[in-house]
């Protein structure tokens, strides 16, 4: 079964934490095994000793039937003490595996995430591994009872009559060639079915994140049609693998009826000759149904297996992937900006055959505020993803005092840099908790303070609890400002010394805008700060302006003595003193 081995490899860690849970279950299930075979003897010794007895005793009645109930009533808690410790021993490894699973995507690469969609992860995240989890359960309820079933009572049957065990298992080898040919045909039909179901939540998600365009360029209609699209690919996968699956059932049904129909000939024959009793043919039939009954179960098992091997493979995928920002072995604490920011001869793109950025310096130094201004899409928010080492550079280098990024540990080279993205990132979480996203340690006096310097404690005792006030989904409870300036306060709390503005003011109207301007300077003061700005109002509070002018070839961008790379243009503001160095 190739889940098996596919899923230790995949989710291996989660599943040794639960080995003795998993085999105390497996343990019970074999007990339950046993009491099941001992139930048809009480009923076969109450047909042979007392009502096909010459002198029966009415008392073995009542003693037979104590002992089918008591029988029962064990094996029943027996039953729930098994299901109890394997299904919650799956549910902790199906809790380590997403955990598993989160931790790694949270630290793949943006270049990865920009080709999986977040739905695509999440369906990943949560389906794929609920499959997973339904396949570990049965594996261990139903195959190894199973499996411990099927050959106890062929022992069993050898032992009673050679002649009725073989005629029981004559119909078991064409059973199994179907089941193999049966599971392959699952398997494909699952992993399409898997497949469209990550391509339908990728789809919602987007639809849904986005329902306010959606809803205001009046295109409900098209949402509708491109969700349809989806959801009706989705409903002919998963009719396909349902009747793929279905069809199984009666073939398997009727060839184990066969072999039931035969041993019942057979054995009423043998019982007509004297050959057996009328009770041990019951305890016969009994045991049949219970070598039947595992077989079909595990038939049937290969489905499940077929649906978690395709699951298992797309988890696997997520696990396997390699594409993410490597720290090096040595790497170092970052410094903590005394001196300079320095993109030297810097190269990079988005997809590796069309650059952003080719041969491209900038200085900024410590204490200073620069504005980055330019075209659209001549990457100017692209050097603050570099600085952040959200990508790295493909060419060339970035230095802090001197220390290139790539030489510095990951955690404490963003502790350095506080960053204020065009669109805020606001969590589902209060006022509070977004600022103090900021900071591994804030305080709620933290909180405060940094509120008071972005200006965000101008609004926020007018929400209804203040800065407990829950702010939604990606805050659409706030303003555009002033979930700006949230995300100021956000950044003033970390007491990161490099500030990384992008289009602070897009989009605001003046007062906003004006607003927006008040709460930088506050929350900036004596940091060092790079702004993307297209408004030169915004540029205007910088002490030095650069611009960067797009390549005649096109998108490319360089230094000023480069002829073929671009220009740089630097021009000093006086819009404010003369900023003191960082230190």
């Amino acid at each position: 079964m190739p889940f098996i081995p596919l899923a230790v490899t995949v989710a291996g860690p989660s599943v040794r934490a639960e080995v003795p849970a998993l085999a105390a279950g497996a343990g019970l299930n074999v007990l339950q095994v046993l009491l099941a075979l001992a139930q048809p003897w009480p009923l076969a010794y109450a047909v042979d000793q007392v009502i096909g007895a010459e002198n029966p005793r009415p008392i073995l009645l009542v003693v037979a039937a104590a002992a089918t109930v008591g029988l029962s009533a064990v094996s029943g808690l027996v039953d729930m003490a098994a299901v109890m410790s394997v299904e919650r021993a799956a549910e902790r490894m199906g809790a380590r595996l997403r955990a598993r699973l989160f931790d790694h995507a949270v630290t793949r690469s943006l270049r990865w995430h920009d080709r999986m969609p977040s739905g695509e992860l999440l369906s990943r995240l949560t389906t794929d591994v609920g499959r997973m989890l339904d396949a570990v359960v049965a594996l261990v309820e139903i195959l190894v009872p199973g499996v411990i079933m099927l050959v106890t009572v062929l022992v069993i049957l050898l032992f009673f009559d050679l002649g009725l065990a073989l005629v029981a298992v004559a119909v078991l080898p064409p059973l199994a060639l179907l089941a193999i040919r049966q599971r392959r045909r699952v398997r494909a039909a699952q992993q399409d079915a898997r497949a469209e179901s990550g391509r339908l939540a990728a789809t919602t998600t987007d639809l849904m994140r986005n329902v306010r365009a959606v809803q205001a360029f009046g295109r409900t209609d098209r949402a509708a049609r491109v969700f349809g699209i989806r959801n009706s690919a989705l409903l002919r996968t998963e009719v396909k693998a349902i009747d793929v699956s279905a069809r199984w059932a009666p073939l398997a049904d009727v060839v184990l009826a066969v072999g039931a129909g035969l041993v019942l000939v057979v054995g009423g024959r043998e019982v007509l000759a004297g050959q057996l009793t009328t009770g041990e043919l019951l305890v016969v039939v009994a045991y049949l149904a219970d070598l039947y009954s595992p077989v079909r179960a595990l038939t049937r098992l290969s489905s499940t297996l077929a649906k978690a091997s395709a699951s298992a493979v797309r988890v696997a995928e997520v696990l396997d992937s390699d594409d993410a920002i490597v720290e090096r072995p040595d790497a170092t604490t970052a410094p903590m900006l005394r001196d300079e920011v320095r993109f030297h001869s810097v190269g990079f793109g988005y997809d590796r055959d069309r650059p952003v950025l080719h041969d491209f310096d900038l200085r900024i130094r410590a204490g200073e505020t620069v504005a980055l201004i330019g075209p659209s899409g001549a990457g100017k928010s692209t050097t603050l993803h570099l600085l952040l080492r959200l990508y790295d550079v493909e060419s060339g280098s970035l230095r802090i005092d001197g220390v290139d990024v790539r030489d510095c540990k990951l955690q404490s080279l963003r502790e350095r840099i506080a960053f204020v993205p065009q669109d805020p990132w606001l969590l589902d979480g209060s006022l509070a908790e977004n600022i103090a996203f900021g900071s591994a340690d804030a305080t709620r006096a933290d909180v405060l303070a940094a509120s008071r310097a972005a200006l965000v404690d101008e609004f926020a005792q007018r929400l209804p609890d203040g800065y407990d006030t829950s702010l939604g989904e990606g805050g659409v409870r706030l303003s555009g400002g002033q979930r700006r300036r949230v995300a100021l306060a956000r950044a003033a709390i970390s007491n990161a010394p490099l500030v990384l503005l992008d289009e602070p003011t897009a989009s605001l109207d003046p007062a906003a805008a004006a607003s927006i301007m008040r709460a930088i300077r506050s929350a900036t003061a004596d940091r060092t700060v790079l702004l993307v700005t297209h408004d030169q109002g915004t540029a205007a509070i910088a002490d030095r302006v650069v611009n960067i002018e797009p390549l005649r070839g096109g998108g490319q961008h360089g230094r000023p003595d480069s002829d073929a790379a671009g220009v740089l243009e630097e021009a000093p503001r006086q819009a404010r003193p003369q900023p003191q160095r960082f230190a």
